[in-house]
């Protein structure tokens, strides 16, 4: 391989820095003493201080450091979206410690596994929510806040100033794995503050951004969405729960809320998109997009609507949540949206499957270099060793590179193109899933011989939707038992949306299943079990629309009106589209009320009594 052929396929690190970061929460201190009076939270119509987020979070991690919580430890964080989430990262952050995620509507046995394995010191959550009794809680909403200081928001000797630095973990989050269980990502704060020092720098995030916090806070994208405002000097907006699947309590909120940015995956921006009251974000300056491709017809898409930059980020749970990205902007007519070049102190290599760096226009895998990447996967050394490689580089073997799985196209103009992944792991709504991980429960459940689980582009939402194919041990299990079984130990979002029963898989030459061949044999699709009133057909005009919508957007001839939305293949992105067609015929349909009621028939009566809504929604969810 030639010297060019190297050159042109190793992308250099943005402009390097000397001195090591210092760790988000001091970043934060830093603005909070500086202006102690703005705005740093709003959420719920509540405005939280840059001086009471200060106060409130040292008070929790001089509480922390009370109950034996240090520096290394991990602490696990059970929270909904509200004012109280910042303040108890920065708290468990001020006290040396990193913080877990846990999503609270994840299934009782995934929340129990993150426990157990990450040896949590403490669960924080707020009182009167469900935890278990395995981890020693604290009710952050119980925790009063520290007086302030004589110089500011918190005492000069405050645990917020306490040890710690760049080095040590920020987070370990959770994500799909392929050996059948989830894996812990260990995040340091070095790479999270070099990503958010630029930025704020990058970008021209200042004291006037107003940016929405609406990612999952189990998904790293979220990462940058709490911290970047607060580092900043802007305001941390928080959308309430529940609104990151609600297209238009989102444009709603950006609208109201005067947001200046806001962060969507690609499937939610086509959504967002058709939104009316997106007219009325006249104060929207930059919109921000990744984890999963973005298409040129999308970017157009959003060129009709807008004259504001299209930020596409690009990056993998194990390099600081984003290490890549690309601006479009007005008028860019390229066949494809680059996932970008590299932020500073970060390096690609875009190598081939010996290791050796492939030339301009040539496919091959891209592994990521420098300060962003993680230390690893908690408890799994092996693991580890596969995903961060050394040896790689000949100029600087003891370069530590990670594998990424994605392959990419570099262009002469030093642009790289996403191509495909090159193992089996696939996005479902901006979330990273191992099928493997699915198909290890689903071979555990009785009746089933032999699992695969492939993601399906969708005709009707453009995004992936997971597919299951089953080859029975005996009689095939029940679609209500698969579901069952699959929601006591994964979360919604990789329980797959169909299931199919082939007798036999396919095999290729070597023994293997052929994955590719299995769409195009026979198969039965797995269907509920009839209720007792399936029979009945619509019998008002509300029914018959709303079976009407459901049919086309599931593809199905009908429906039942008691038919359950995911049993009949629903998921959240055929949800959006229901909604969205419900409402083009006047039908104002709500995700909460269609993912909590889930019958056409429970959603006809409930808005045919206004008079029972509340009561009825607030039973379904």
């Amino acid at each position: 391989m030639s010297d060019a052929a190297t050159v042109h396929s190793c992308l250099p690190a943005g402009p390097a820095s000397t001195a090591l970061p210092a760790p988000v929460h001091r970043l934060v201190d830093r603005q909070a003493a500086a202006t102690p009076d703005a705005v740093a939270v709003v959420s719920d119509g509540e405005e939280i201080t840059y001086r009471a987020l200060g106060q409130r979070s040292t008070a929790l991690a001089r509480e922390l450091a009370a109950r034996g919580v240090g520096q290394g430890d991990l602490v696990a964080v059970q929270l909904e979206r509200s004012a109280l989430l910042p303040i108890a990262l920065l708290g468990i952050l001020g006290a040396g410690a990193a913080y877990v995620p846990i999503d609270t509507r994840a299934p009782d046995a995934r929340r129990d596994f993150i426990l157990t394995e990450t040896r949590a010191r403490l669960l924080i959550t707020r009182s009167g929510a469900a935890a278990p009794a395995s981890t020693p809680r604290l009710d952050i909403d119980l925790v009063p806040p520290a007086p302030e200081g004589p110089s500011g928001p918190e005492d000069p000797d405050g645990a917020l100033d306490g040890p710690g630095s760049a080095d040590d973990l920020m987070y370990v989050l959770y994500t799909s794995g392929t050996t059948g269980e989830p894996k812990g990502v260990m995040v340091p704060h070095a790479g999270v503050s070099n990503l958010l020092t630029w930025m704020v720098a990058e970008y021209g995030l200042d004291a006037s951004d107003r940016i929405l916090q609406k990612t999952p806070y189990t998904f790293d994208a979220s990462v940058w969405e709490l911290f970047a405002p607060l580092v900043a000097g802007g305001t941390l907006v928080m959308a309430r729960p529940g609104d990151e699947r609600d297209p238009r309590r989102l444009a709603e909120t950006a609208a109201a809320e005067r947001i200046t940015g806001i962060q969507l995956v690609p499937a939610m921006l086509r959504h967002l998109l058709a939104e009316p009251a997106l007219a009325r974000c006249d104060a929207l300056r930059q919109v921000f997009t990744g984890g999963e491709a973005l298409t040129p017809a999308l970017r157009d898409e959003f060129f009709e609507r807008f004259s504001l930059p299209l930020h596409n980020l690009y990056g993998p749970t194990e390099t600081s949540v984003q290490v890549l990205t690309h601006t479009c902007l007005p008028g860019e007519r390229l066949p494809y949206v680059p996932i970008g070049r590299p932020i500073p102190n970060v390096g690609t290599r875009v190598l081939d499957d010996t290791g050796r760096p492939v030339p301009d226009g040539a496919t091959g895998e891209l592994y990521i270099s420098g300060i962003a990447l993680a230390r690893g996967y908690l408890a799994r050394p092996e693991l580890t060793a596969r995903a961060f490689r050394t040896g790689l580089d000949p100029r600087s073997p003891a370069t530590r590179l990670y594998r990424t799985g994605d392959l990419v196209r570099r262009h002469p103009d030093g642009s790289l193109e996403f191509v495909a992944r090159a193992d089996g792991q696939v996005k479902v709504r901006g979330f990273r899933v191992e099928p493997a991980e699915i198909e290890a429960h689903l071979r555990r459940v009785p009746g089933v011989g032999d699992a695969a689980v492939l993601a399906v582009a969708s005709t009707e939402t453009g995004s992936n939707r997971l597919v299951a194919h089953l080859e029975p041990d005996g009689r095939p299990p029940r679609l209500r038992e698969l579901r069952e079984r699959l929601g006591e130990a994964l979360p919604d979002y990789m329980v797959p949306s169909e299931f199919r029963v082939t007798e036999r898989f396919p095999l290729t030459a070597h023994g293997k299943l052929d994955r590719a061949a299995l769409p195009g044999l026979p198969f039965e699709v797995l269907t509920a079990e009839p209720a007792a009133d399936t029979g009945r057909a619509p019998e008002t005009e509300l029914e018959r629309t709303l079976a009407a919508v459901w049919a086309r957007t599931l593809g199905r001839p009908e429906v039942a009106v008691s038919e359950d939305f995911f049993e009949a293949g629903g998921d959240s992105l055929a949800g959006l589209q229901i909604i969205a067609r419900a409402r083009q015929h006047g039908i104002h349909l709500t995700p909460r009320l269609l993912f909590g009621l889930r019958r056409i028939d429970a959603i006809a009566a409930h808005l045919s009594a206004p008079e029972t809504a509340p009561a009825a929604a607030t039973a379904a969810v």
